[in-house]
Parts: structure tokens; C-alpha cells; sequence
């Protein structure tokens, strides 16, 4: 008998819950973790004690190696009262994928929730699985994304910033398949503004508010609901992922570490 339980989720999605009250996260095999990744997309470990201080970054580099960032290689992902980027807000985050505007994709993204909004305060993280969105998309949307390309443009006021260009559809660097990388535009502190090329300037318009709809739709998009204690790792290579704006009197502190 394994000392975890495993649900699965719709439309994607695995919960790994201990059979203790406060299991050993470190006692995860990972390539358990990492298969588990594979084969669900996100995975979400509740009922694990908490990893604090250095023993986050510690257990991450099992997993593979850590992204440095300016601050370091934790982010802490909560409203700041002097931010100056829309992450530090009670803000919408739109969806997009980490580590494009520096050119180091991470494999993984890892989450743990010290604070979470009650429900109904908002502030749930969305996954999309991009593969879902290519297998549902009709041929003529896929032949559209296929000759379309996205310049993404936004000042480095935090720890990301400059310009980059991406194809809409991308190979996945691990299996080979097809992934969709597209982030929506940013109008808030710290904008990201796009250049699309391959859709004509009278349907941009048109094809970003379709965009919105056909990622955030129930088939394609899990939208995880936290708890304080819960710790997410999610596939960066085939998700897009964002966040919903939560009440000004709601709780939401997440440490984020991004693996390569």
C-alpha cells in the first residue's frame, strides 16, 4: 500500500493526497513526480508538510536545475504595496508561459501556497493544455496559427523584460509534438504589448478576443481552486497558465520556483 491516493482531475489534472497528516515531501520518488507531470499535465500534492526556507529550492534542484532570476530562485508571488508590475496586484495575470522574455524555457513550474483566498475571493491559477486547444481547434483555425507569429514586447521594470518573437505552434523540446505558445496582451502595470503577424490589423481584434474565450473554455482549461498548504507542479512546455483577480481582502501568498 502506497502511502499517497491519487484522484484525477477534469479536464486534466492529478491530486496526490498523503495518507498522513503532514506527509514528507521529500519522500516522493521523483520520477513519480516527474512521470505523474507527464502524463496529467499539473499535478497538485495536498497534505504535505510545507517546505520552508532554503528546503524549497533544495527539493527543486531534484527535480532539475533552478532558474536564477535577479532576486534569486524563489518569487514571491503576493500584493506588494508598492508593485510595479501586475503580478505584485489583486490583478487579472492573462495567460501566457514562463521564461520567454529571457530565452530559458523552464520545464517545470513550482508552486507552494503558504495563503490562500476563501472561495469566492478569486485569485484560482488557470491551466490551459495547449495540446487539448490543437486537437479541438478546426483546420482552418490550425492553418491560421500555423503562419502566424507573435513579437512580444514589454519593459524590464522587474525581472523579465526586452522582446521576443514566437510561432504560434512550437515543437515540445521533450516528446517532439506540437504545443500552442501564445500570451495574451498585458494592459495593466508593466503592459506587454504584441505585434501579430499573420492575421490581418481589421481581425486582431476579433482573433485576441476569440483567444480569450477558447482557452479559458471548460475542455482545455483546469482551473485550480487553492488551499493554503497545497504545492502544484505544473508542465511549462505544453501549459499556458494565468490567474483570476482576487478581492482586496483576500489572502494569497504563493512561493514560485521555475525549473529548467
Amino acid at each position: 500500500m502506497s502511502d499517497w491516493s491519487l484522484e484525477q482531475l477534469k479536464p486534466f489534472g492529478l491530486i496526490v493526497t498523503s495518507q498522513q497528516e503532514e506527509g514528507d515531501l521529500r519522500a516522493l520518488p521523483v520520477l513519480n513526480l516527474k512521470q505523474w507531470v507527464d502524463d496529467h499535465r499539473v499535478i497538485i500534492l495536498r497534505r504535505f508538510t510545507s517546505l520552508v526556507n532554503t528546503e524549497l529550492p533544495e527539493f527543486c534542484q531534484r527535480l532539475g536545475e533552478i532558474l536564477e532570476w535577479d532576486f534569486g530562485a524563489v518569487n514571491d508571488l503576493r500584493v506588494k504595496p508598492d508593485a510595479r508590475n501586475y503580478l505584485y496586484t489583486n490583478n487579472e495575470v492573462p495567460f501566457h508561459w514562463d521564461g520567454a522574455f529571457v530565452g530559458r524555457v523552464p520545464r517545470y513550474i513550482f508552486f507552494s501556497c503558504d495563503l490562500a483566498p476563501a472561495p469566492g475571493k478569486g485569485g484560482e491559477t488557470l491551466f490551459c493544455d495547449t495540446t487539448l486547444v490543437l486537437v479541438q481547434a478546426a483546420l482552418e483555425q490550425r492553418e491560421r496559427w500555423e503562419h502566424t507569429t507573435i513579437t512580444y514586447t514589454t519593459e524590464k521594470i522587474v525581472h523579465y523584460g526586452g522582446t521576443f518573437t514566437s510561432p504560434m505552434i512550437c515543437k515540445n523540446p521533450i516528446t517532439g509534438g506540437q504545443v500552442l505558445r501564445f500570451a495574451e496582451p498585458v494592459l495593466d502595470l508593466n503592459p506587454v504589448e504584441l505585434e501579430i503577424n499573420g492575421i490581418p490589423k481589421e481581425s486582431q481584434t476579433e482573433f485576441l478576443g476569440d483567444m480569450h474565450e477558447l482557452l479559458r473554455g471548460g475542455d482545455v482549461c483546469y482551473r485550480h481552486q487553492w488551499q493554503a498548504g497545497d504545492v502544484v507542479i505544473a508542465d511549462n512546455y505544453v501549459l499556458l497558465h494565468g490567474r483570476t483577480a482576487f478581492t482586496e481582502d483576500a489572502e494569497r501568498k504563493i512561493r514560485r520556483v521555475n525549473i529548467l
